[in-house]
């Protein structure tokens, strides 16, 4: 182990984070910087005066709650992590070998989420703070990062004076946005950055801001700063927060049924969607999924549903929303609903995919509907 020296220890109160970020960068060291606040512990690894990578043992810094956060893993790869993942195993291979992230994927997550540790720290105005040089860097992790840290005290800075602004439009990822009617031609006025023009095109009234996260690739704050300019130029407006029901529990005779109503009809969308994603990209799948909802006129079994990052909605909505109706005609609803949905959704989608694709789909829903019969 790097025998550690002591070389730079302080409050912040006195002297503020980024003052010693900078002084540490001028002298060109090499070792750990160790911040603490209360039971808070946060560690940025330095070499030769370059940031490196940095730790927390904050649960919501975790590389698996970031990427979650973030889009870029779902709730239920998020779920499998947590069963997986031991004190001897890395969250990112993990990650890797379930399928849930490629290497590429991974180099995002630990980047993103080493600078959103930093950037936490910014808001720091009481705590302690201690660096150990050592000749060698000391953090023991593979993916390490070089980064400008005269950048990052820039970028610190910035967020901090915006984040404060930003939460008080955007206070959840799941508000709602729909676009404004402006011309395109006043849109092409504003020479829009292509990013800030990406966001606004997935605004869809429907879609909630943890889902144009994922759909681009942008962390939270990035999706948060655009919405926030998108919102104070008059592009969009904020039209709600994302329905989340709780599970709801029917009577023990019919629950049964309306699940393995509910369950079929979700693997026939989540396969239909995997095989759009495959042909047209992420980005366009969702938007076309996500049209179809639309569609059937006045139907309210569909209130408040959406389809998630692999094609499939919430079967708890769908049982809530048929609760109120005679236990003998629930399944049939149900059934019924969702059977036109789908009807909708082939007609949709199919015309996107090739004729071999396309047969494998209607012989795929042939018989799962031949399974509730």
């Amino acid at each position: 182990m790097p025998n550690l020296s002591s070389i730079l220890e302080g409050n912040l109160g006195a002297i503020g984070f980024p003052d010693v970020l900078s002084f540490l960068a001028m002298i060109r060291k090499t070792g750990r910087l160790t911040l603490r606040q209360d039971e808070i512990e946060k560690s940025v690894y330095w070499q030769d005066g370059e940031i490196i990578f940095a730790a927390s043992n904050m649960l919501e810094d975790q590389l698996g709650r970031f990427l979650l956060r973030n889009g870029k893993i779902t709730p239920e790869q998020f779920e499998e992590l947590q069963r997986r993942v031991t004190p001897e195993t890395r969250t990112g291979k993990v990650l890797v070998q379930m399928g849930a992230l490629t290497p590429k994927d991974l180099w995002w997550g630990v980047k993103h989420q080493v600078l959103e540790i930093i950037y936490g720290l910014f808001a720091w105005h009481h705590g302690t703070f201690s660096f150990d040089e050592t000749d060698t860097e000391t953090s023991g992790e593979r993916i390490t990062l070089s980064m400008s840290t005269t950048s990052i005290i820039l970028e610190g800075i910035r967020r901090l004076d915006e984040w404060a602004r930003i939460l008080e439009k955007i206070p959840t990822p799941q508000v709602i946005f729909a676009r404004l009617p402006v011309m395109e031609g006043q849109i092409r006025e504003l020479e829009l950055p292509d990013m800030e023009i990406r966001v606004l095109e997935a605004v869809d009234g429907n879609r909630p801001v943890h889902e144009i996260n994922r759909i681009l690739g942008l962390t939270e704050f990035e999706t948060n700063r655009i919405l926030f300019s998108l919102l104070s130029a008059r592009l969009v407006k904020d039209v709600g927060v994302e329905r989340i029901r709780a599970p709801v529990f029917l009577d023990v005779e019919d629950e049964p049924e309306l699940l393995k109503v509910t369950a079929t009809y979700n693997n026939m969308f989540s396969k239909l969607y995997e095989a759009l994603d495959t042909k047209v990209g992420t980005e366009t799948a969702s938007r076309l999924f996500g049209k179809v909802l639309g569609t059937p006129d006045g139907n309210e079994l569909f209130g408040g549903l959406t389809f998630d990052s692999n094609g499939r909605f919430d079967e708890n909505l769908l049982i809530a929303n048929v609760s109120d109706l005679p236990v003998d005609e629930r399944k049939r609803v149900l059934d019924d609903g969702l059977n036109t949905l789908l009807s909708y959704q082939l007609f949709e989608v199919t015309q996107y995919l090739d004729p071999g694709v396309k047969k494998g789909v209607y012989r795929m829903i042939s018989e799962m509907k031949g399974g509730l019969e």
